[in-house]
């Protein structure tokens, strides 16, 4: 009886270590985010920090777009992505895709000649 006992405990155990912790799978949490973008003017070329919250850690993870234009990224982290101002930018709004997620500045970048 005992032993039946130890095995119904164990049978136990068993069953709730197995189940998924959907919480670590679950992407509703992430809430990427652009919080900053500096300079946030610059001429075809410069570099610049595009600061938030949950970005792609690996660079071709992300895909950044100065008013529709992509800019090459040339470091990335899940904070931060360091870019150059692409070829052919006009002044307008900084994205920032992230898997299925897009998200677009606060202030537009404004492009100097």
């Amino acid at each position: 009886m005992r032993s039946r006992r130890i095995f119904n405990l164990l049978f136990a155990m068993l069953i709730f270590s197995c189940g998924n912790d959907d919480s670590l799978n679950d992407p509703k949490g992430k809430q990427t985010q652009i919080e900053s973008v500096e300079p946030m003017s610059g001429a075809i070329g410069e570099i610049v920090v595009v600061e938030g919250k949950d970005f792609g850690d690996l660079m071709e993870e992300n895909t950044v777009k100065f008013n529709g234009h992509i800019a090459s990224i040339i470091t990335a982290s899940t904070t931060r992505l360091v870019v150059t101002v692409p070829n052919g930018a006009k002044s307008g709004p900084v994205t920032v895709k992230v898997g299925s997620k897009t998200v677009k500045s606060d202030t537009d970048f404004v492009v100097k000649p």
